[in-house]
């Protein structure tokens, strides 16, 4: 049986055709269009529609992983802020009801915790994960509850942590991966916000490259302590496609989290995610 699955970033779409094994037999990504002149959900209506012909898929379940605040049990959007433009009130049960009446929708980071989770076994009872990408997300997940939402589904909603009025920014404008490439830009580096070379130049040990990563780093590390000392988590995984860069990223953060908290007070272990960055589409159809 053929699920289809849907993760919708502030930068880019992505939708499968997924298997019970959990296998991606088709895939397709689109550049999330401004959502005023061009619908996201028209887009995805097409795609999926031509998914469902493709594979003659009957009332197939449809899986949504979706930026912003997310009421799971409506499948509406409550609230997005900036990433995505008119979005909020956009209920994709009704959006899609036509295509399927077997729709599930989850904030995007919970999907990519419930996506890590199905694909691999942690031992750990509390995990928390932060996505680093077009802004953060959060995720908390406990063994006996399992994802945590908040009473108004605004739960680890991380991003909007640490604001300063000294320079009008919050975590997420400060430690995401456009605020990396905000940095790049800054600093002139040669190859503008090509992030994967900064890393590689960065490993040669090339100085602008470094400062960029050890200026930012030190931005993720801040947010990093505040996760912990909020949730006292045993495990932090970090998401997005970032992520990718594994231990190389890792070098970076770990040594300057300490920075940030009391003497002696302890960290979880921190690792990237396994799954890569299709985590939140196999946890979308969760």
């Amino acid at each position: 049986m053929y699920k289809i699955a849907v993760d919708i970033g502030g930068t880019n779409i992505k939708l499968a055709v997924i298997n019970n094994e959990l296998n991606i037999i088709d895939y397709k990504t689109i550049a999330t269009p401004d959502n005023i002149h061009i619908l996201i959900t028209n887009e995805i209506y097409l795609i999926i529609d031509a998914f469902i012909k493709k594979y003659q898929l009957k009332n197939p379940h449809i899986g949504i992983s979706s930026a912003g605040v997310v009421d799971s049990t409506r499948g509406e959007i409550v609230y997005t802020g900036p990433t995505i433009q008119n979005f909020d009130g956009t209920n994709f049960l009704n959006v899609f009801k036509e295509l399927s009446s077997n729709i599930t929708v989850y904030n995007d980071v919970d999907a990519a915790l419930l996506g890590e989770l199905s694909l691999h076994n942690y031992e750990e009872n509390n995990i928390f994960c932060l996505t680093l990408g077009t802004g953060i997300g959060g995720a908390f997940y406990n063994k006996s509850i399992g994802i945590y939402q908040g009473a108004r589904h605004r739960a680890n909603e991380i991003g909007y942590l640490l604001y300063r009025s000294s320079d009008d920014k919050t975590f997420e404008q400060r430690a995401s991966t456009s605020a990396l490439k905000g940095l790049m830009l800054l600093h002139h580096f040669k190859y503008d916000t090509n992030v994967p070379k900064l890393f590689e130049l960065a490993e040669e040990n090339d100085t602008v490259a470094i400062n960029i990563l050890e200026e930012w780093s030190h931005s993720v590390a801040e947010g990093i302590a505040q996760l912990q000392i909020i949730y006292d988590p045993e495990l932090i995984l970090i998401g997005g496609g970032i992520s990718s860069q594994k231990d190389t990223l890792l070098k970076y953060i770990k040594p300057k989290i300490h920075y940030y908290l009391p003497p002696h007070y302890g960290i979880a272990r921190l690792q990237t995610t396994r799954s890569g960055n299709n985590a939140a589409l196999y946890g979308a159809i969760q």
